[in-house]
């Protein structure tokens, strides 16, 4: 009998259950507000639930219905929300997914939208070129992977008034307070030194700030030591700098009393190598130096790379002459000018 009455009971408590299980999965959503009083479900907890096995995020914006009409919030005196969210924040290699719940296609554009200004003034927008879903229906999704930190805006070239933007930040890093070298070891002290191959002039290297961070100016400094007249004045050399097996940088200079500065930015991190060549106008007497540049947490790629073209600028001119050249043409304007001269008053005085 006491059977009967739990079967009796059961679809009872069935309900119960589904009433607390609904009640505590609504405890992981919370309501959203949008710009058109309009309710919508997001959920708190869709990021961590969609982390993948290496460690990135995927990340949903939704396109929602109606984002095709230009409508104004007349409370906020502002756009409405056409991306939903329409402001993302993300880390290096997540992805995001834009999902078009609207009557009509639409795109995701990288660049500047007109506003909703474009409705008076018919401006459709600029694209940068950074990337492009092309139009999409109804239904339909687009995903993107941002694979550098940066902040990237976007909007639609159909609708150019639809504008959102994303914020890539970069993965943490353990930035050290000391300067290391490629390998990971620690500098414990500057200047770093090393010898030309034949042993006859040792060369010191240091830098300052003594950590190396992208986006910020570099002064390496350049000390010379000949072991018979200690501080050589005039000795010329190259001043090459190496990332990834790419010459980023080559500075034909000369020491002034066995020192000399010399600057640059780094847009990349990664290890570098620093190579001091033709020292002394001898092609064989190379060395080099091997440290690392790390990403800089204050600013983004793009700011790092806009920084670094503006500051090495003057370090690209095609027409740079290296100071072992100019020392060759030295010695020869210095001896073959007074030859010629003995050569034509020979001539001269043959032929008289």
């Amino acid at each position: 009998m006491e059977s009967n009455k739990f079967f009796l009971f059961s679809p009872a408590l069935l309900l119960l259950s589904i009433l607390v299980i609904t009640n505590s999965t609504n405890s992981w959503f919370s309501y959203t507000k949008d710009n058109n009083n309009e309710y919508s479900y997001y959920h708190i907890a869709y990021a961590a639930s969609n982390a993948n096995a290496n460690g990135t995020k995927s990340f949903s914006v939704t396109i929602p219905k109606g984002s095709a009409n230009p409508q104004v919030d007349i409370t906020k005196l502002g756009p409405r929300q056409w991306y939903l969210p329409r402001q993302i924040t993300i880390s290096v290699n997540d992805t995001i997914t834009w999902t078009n719940n609207d009557t009509e296609a639409h795109t995701v554009t990288s660049g500047n939208g007109a506003g909703i200004e474009s409705l008076m003034n018919n401006k459709r927008g600029t694209p940068n070129g950074l990337f492009d879903s092309g139009s999409f229906k109804p239904g339909q999704s687009w995903k993107h992977t941002f694979t550098k930190p940066g902040t990237y805006p976007y909007f639609c070239t159909i609708h150019p008034w639809m504008d959102g933007v994303v914020t890539v930040q970069g993965k943490a890093q353990n930035i050290p307070n000391y300067p290391v070298y490629a390998s990971g070891a620690r500098i414990s002290k500057l200047p770093v030194y090393n010898f030309t191959p034949d042993g006859k002039i040792e060369v010191g290297l240091t830098w300052d700030p003594n950590v190396l961070l992208t986006g910020k100016k570099i002064s390496f400094f350049v000390t010379f030591f000949d072991r018979s007249n200690n501080k050589p004045n005039l000795l010329p050399y190259d001043f090459v700098l190496i990332q990834g097996g790419k010459q980023l940088q080559r500075v034909p200079s000369i020491t002034q009393v066995g020192m000399n500065v010399q600057h640059y930015v780094f847009s990349n991190s990664g290890p570098i190598t620093i190579r001091i060549e033709n020292v002394g106008a001898v092609k064989s007497s190379d060395i080099q130096f091997n440290i690392i540049v790390f990403d800089n947490p204050n600013i983004s790629s793009a700011a790092a790379n806009q920084l670094a073209a503006t500051a090495n600028r003057q370090s690209s001119n095609p027409f740079t002459v290296s100071y072992s050249t100019l020392v060759y043409i030295e010695y020869a304007v210095i001896f073959g000018i007074p030859a010629a001269v003995a050569v034509i008053v020979v001539i001269a005085y043959r032929y008289r």
